[in-house]
């Protein structure tokens, strides 16, 4: 293992332009071999390049990771002075540092080192802890990081004009959980232009870059003005009808239990106080808590949605069973030309399938819900399947939304924003599984969304 720590360590050090490299397979004392191989001297390098780690994946995938691969790495590079900066980028100024990514598109966790260069002096001693010589609004953390990459669901719905975000918003997230998810991304895109503002009112430049947010977006009060509409949408979602799935209601139901508990609490508190206007003020809110958890209680959970691509993806599997079948029948003796050849299609068409499953996770669909979603989609197709064979779901294979399959499949509804973009659903690959939904995960925008909802905000 030694060796091929030492390869990896020498590969990075070899690299030229900006490359990534992928840690499935390494443990805590590989990785931190490496780091210290890696980057313990400055590059031999004029210009910055970007080197990035892969340190986890999504459900699928993340079996193949060391559990803590990303701490592994941030610790072993502030051992060797390396300093955090959420907003460090590929410039020279930005000679030691990195910062931790969640892609969403590929569903990767990511920790991305922007080396220290030898011919800029970088390695004679430690930089601040604010990543400082980043270049003015580049070091600062922002809530959303800038750039905003182009292509991205954060780049469409910040970008769309406020009329298009509110055709596009249904069909965009269907599900309350989505809604919220986005409404949350919103949320963060007003903070970072109420700090640009602050920043202004102080007499500090913006940079280009953090002046190209804040025009493109349109300012706070046109962000403002689509989370508002997704609110009405989601209140509308939740009041009218309940439409909602089971693990959604739980998680509304569990949000007002503990506010009927904090009010109750607080009315103790209050009463002891003799403090009567805040007790019937505390009071008329705890009536209002109950009646919204009734509402929930009266709720009939609605069935998943659909993948986008079910139709496409059902048709692949009932032509798959007979190749299963086939396959499970020629164990043991030598194949005949024809049973070759059918059985070299199969996995080009469970790739397709895990392609088409990939490109039908939403564009601010959480892990746990896609998989909600993609669980009983295949279990639908298993019970559609004679006999209940296999049920055809792709366990390897391309990434989701890079085949030809994907490509066809996400040529349907196209958003143009003011920037000529055409939002992608398949560059999604998609979210993830990452977040974790309601539990935080490594340092990803989206991964603590859906920790702090607030019934009130529904």
């Amino acid at each position: 293992m030694t060796n091929a720590v030492s390869g990896l360590a020498a590969s990075i050090r070899a690299a030229t332009d900006s490359e990534t490299f992928d840690l499935a397979g390494h443990d805590a004392i590989n990785i931190k071999q490496t780091i210290n191989d890696a980057f313990n001297q400055p590059f031999q390098l004029d210009t910055m390049i970007r080197i990035t780690f892969v340190v986890g994946a999504g459900k699928l995938s993340r079996q193949k990771y060391d559990a803590k691969a990303g701490l592994h790495v941030t610790k072993a590079l502030q051992e060797l002075d390396f300093s955090e900066d959420k907003g460090a980028s590929c410039m020279n100024e930005c000679a030691g540092c990195y910062k931790t990514q969640h892609d969403t598109g590929k569903n990767v966790f990511t920790v991305v080192v922007f080396p220290k260069l030898a011919n800029r002096g970088d390695g004679d001693g430690p930089r601040d802890s604010h990543g400082g010589g980043c270049g003015a609004g580049s070091s600062e953390e922002y809530p959303l990081p800038i750039p905003l990459v182009e292509g991205t669901p954060v780049h469409t719905i910040l970008l769309a004009s406020e009329e298009t975000f509110q055709k596009m918003a249904p069909s965009m997230c269907p599900t309350w959980s989505e809604k919220k998810m986005c409404s949350e991304v919103l949320k963060l895109a007003v903070e970072t232009l109420q700090s640009m503002d602050n920043k202004l009112m102080t007499g500090t430049p913006l940079s280009d870059e953090e002046n190209a947010f804040y025009n493109e977006t349109g300012g706070s009060a046109s962000i403002t003005t689509k989370a508002e509409r997704l609110k009405k949408l989601m209140q509308q979602q939740v009041e009218n009808g309940g439409q909602l799935m089971q693990h959604e209601i739980d998680r509304l139901l569990q949000q007002v239990e503990e506010k009927i508990d904090a009010f109750d609490a607080d009315i103790d508190a209050a009463t002891k106080m003799s403090q009567e206007k805040k007790v019937a003020k505390l009071t008329a809110q705890r009536e209002k808590a109950v009646a919204r958890k009734q509402m929930l209680e009266g709720h009939t959970a609605q069935s998943p949605p659909k993948l986008k691509h079910d139709a496409q993806i059902a048709k692949l599997s009932k032509e798959l069973q007979p190749l299963l079948k086939l396959e499970a029948t020629v164990k043991g003796r030598l194949l005949s030309m024809k049973e070759t050849k059918q059985l070299a299609v199969k996995d080009e068409m469970l790739e397709e399938i895990s392609e088409l499953e990939g490109a039908s996770r939403g564009w601010f669909e959480d892990e746990d819900d896609f998989e909600v979603r993609l669980e009983a989609s295949r279990k639908k197709r298993t019970a559609a399947g004679k006999g209940g064979g296999k049920s055809a779901s792709g366990g390897k294979g391309k990434k989701a939304g890079t085949g030809s399959s994907s490509r066809s499949a996400n040529a349907n509804t196209t958003w143009l924003t003011p920037g000529g973009l055409a939002a992608k659903q398949a560059s999604l690959g998609k979210k993830t599984a990452a977040a974790k939904k309601s539990k935080p995960r490594g340092g990803g925008v989206f991964s603590a969304m859906m920790m702090d909802s607030d019934s009130d905000s529904d």
